[in-house]
């Protein structure tokens, strides 16, 4: 339970173009807020802008991203995506103090308390393409690069290996990782929508250098102002499996569910 909540936690997308659609090039019109249970809070800051944090996610990881709409050309949209992540503090937590008071240090921890955490960012850079296919459908091609600095102290054998989570922090550890992507965003009727997606993420150096993940959701939109989504996470991963094997394989199967709510 404690992992399961841990991958939520740190994990954490119709009608109007842009609405509901966290994952596509379009940005929220300007003054609107959209909140979901999992999803990341935005916020329309301008025609063309679009800030977001993680909620629950900001105690521990303090994170912020800005999406900018550079240019409509033809059908085609293009954006760029630019995320900062302090994740020390959670780091740090992981470490489980609990444990270390109640006299036995890796009680409940996922982090041993013997490696030292220094302060480290991951900076996420994302270039977005969106394009509307006939009945209401909308494309979206991903591409991004994620950086790390502070890193170089970390020991590798302090990885977090759970799924979403490890591909997500491994950057710490090497420095550097991309990730691709194909979102399909759809209607069935006025009232329900769908989202596919599929990205590849690779962390080049790292035992666990590569993760495909999948997702399918189904959205029952009530209003402009309120939404209800489930779905299903696929994800196949390389995991470090410890000497002598260099890595292990794993395939998880996740479910999702999410509220949200907006403003205008």
């Amino acid at each position: 339970m404690k992992r399961f909540a841990i991958i939520l936690f740190i994990t954490g997308l119709f009608c109007q173009q842009g609405l509901w659609q966290s994952g596509t090039a379009y940005t929220l019109p300007e003054g609107r807020w959209e909140v979901g249970l999992f999803q990341p809070a935005r916020w329309g800051q301008g025609q063309a802008r679009e800030i977001s944090f993680y909620k629950l996610s900001s105690l521990f990881i303090p994170n912020i991203s800005i999406k900018q709409k550079w240019s409509k050309l033809d059908d085609f949209v293009l954006s760029t995506n630019h995320t900062l992540l302090y994740p020390t503090p959670l780091l740090k937590k992981l470490q489980s103090p609990l444990g270390m008071d109640i006299g036995e240090p890796n009680m409940f921890a996922l982090i041993s308390p013997e490696f030292d955490i220094p302060p480290v960012i991951i900076i996420s850079n994302m270039l977005l393409i969106s394009m509307p296919l006939y009945s209401d459908r909308i494309l979206t091609g991903k591409i991004g690069v994620s950086v790390a600095f502070g890193g170089s102290g970390l020991a590798k054998e302090s990885t977090i290996d759970l799924p979403l989570v490890y591909h997500r922090l491994a950057v710490l550890y090497n420095g550097w990782s991309v990730r691709f992507g194909l979102d399909m965003n759809g209607s069935i009727k006025k009232s329900i929508s769908y989202l596919i997606d599929g990205d590849i993420l690779l962390i080049p150096g790292m035992k666990g250098d590569m993760a495909i993940e999948h997702k399918g959701m189904l959205a029952w939109k009530k209003s402009h102002r309120f939404q209800v989504s489930l779905g299903y996470k696929l994800v196949y991963g390389v995991y470090p499996d410890g000497y002598p094997n260099k890595n292990i394989t794993r395939t998880h199967l996740l479910p999702l569910i999410d509220f949200q709510w907006a403003r205008d």
